[in-house]
């Protein structure tokens, strides 16, 4: 006779596969779907004032459950100046002008409108000799 699909030893091979896989609990992995939020616009006057009134990108992003990226990117499309911005090549160079006629790092920052630490870090990377705290050359 000739051969036939059902084999004899069939539930022992399946027995045998299935003593194989790990036991345990298997969890699903699923993708969850993006939610995309529009912000009202009383949202977005809402997440400005938040943000002029000293909260951060990440504090606002959790209070309104958006990403901080977005945050950021309301706060670009609204016109509002950024905090801890770096200082553009022009400022640095005006930088470099009022620290050479020996104002201090305190007063370059004000007048650029920035702490004097933001106004010390780019002169430092501009590559300006810096003083000491008595205002002696190093």
């Amino acid at each position: 006779m000739g051969r036939y699909s059902n084999h004899p030893d069939q539930g022992e091979r399946l027995r045998s596969l299935l003593e194989m896989v790990p036991s345990g609990s298997q969890t699903v992995k699923t993708r969850t779907k993006q939610i995309h939020r529009r912000l009202r616009p009383d949202a977005i006057d809402q997440l400005v004032a938040g943000y002029q009134a000293g909260s951060t990108v990440y504090q606002l992003a959790d209070q309104f459950r958006i990403h901080p990226s977005t945050v950021s990117k309301v706060l670009e499309r609204q016109g509002v100046p950024r905090r801890n911005r770096p200082l553009s090549p022009a400022q640095i160079t005006q930088a470099a002008e009022l620290y050479a006629t020996g104002q201090s790092l305190v007063r370059v920052g004000k007048q650029l409108g920035c702490d004097g630490s933001t106004a010390r870090l780019a002169l430092i990377k501009a590559g300006v000799q810096m003083r000491d705290c008595q205002g002696r050359e190093r």
